[in-house]
C-alpha cells in the first residue's frame, strides 16, 4: 500500500492478489490536508475492505537458477565453486576445487555468524 504526493494532489495504490487498487485526491478538494486525510480514510477502509497483506508461510521453493542445490555455493565462469556469505554486512566468498567443500565452509561460516 502507498500513499504518494504528486503535483496536483495524493495517489493510494493498494495490491491484493496481482489487481491495483487506486484513487486519486486533488489538493484542490479542500487542501493539501484535507485531500490527505480523506486519502488515508480511503485506504483505511479498502484495507479492511481487502484484508490485510498475506505473506507467504513455508519454505520457499529453491530458485531453477541454482544448480548446486545449497543457498550460497554457485559455479564460477571458470569451473570453481563459491561459497558466499554475510559478515557483519558485508558480502564474503571464497572459490573451492570441490562443491563439497564450498558447501562445508558456507555451512560453517553461516554457523558461526549465527
Amino acid at each position: 500500500m502507498n500513499i504518494t504526493r504528486g503535483p496536483e494532489g495524493w495517489t493510494v495504490r493498494i495490491v491484493r492478489e496481482g489487481q491495483q487498487h487506486s484513487k486519486y485526491f486533488r489538493f484542490s478538494d479542500g487542501g493539501i490536508r484535507k485531500s490527505l486525510a480523506n486519502a488515508q480514510k480511503w485506504r483505511d477502509k479498502k484495507i479492511k475492505e481487502l484484508g490485510e497483506r498475506q505473506w507467504r508461510k513455508g519454505p520457499r521453493k529453491r530458485p531453477t537458477n541454482n544448480t548446486s542445490g545449497v543457498t550460497g555455493v554457485s559455479k564460477n565462469v571458470y569451473g570453481r565453486w563459491v561459497a558466499t556469505w554475510q559478515e557483519e554486512g558485508v558480502q564474503r566468498f571464497l572459490t573451492f576445487k570441490t562443491k563439497r567443500e564450498a558447501v562445508a565452509h558456507r555451512k560453517a561460516m553461516i554457523e558461526e555468524t549465527a
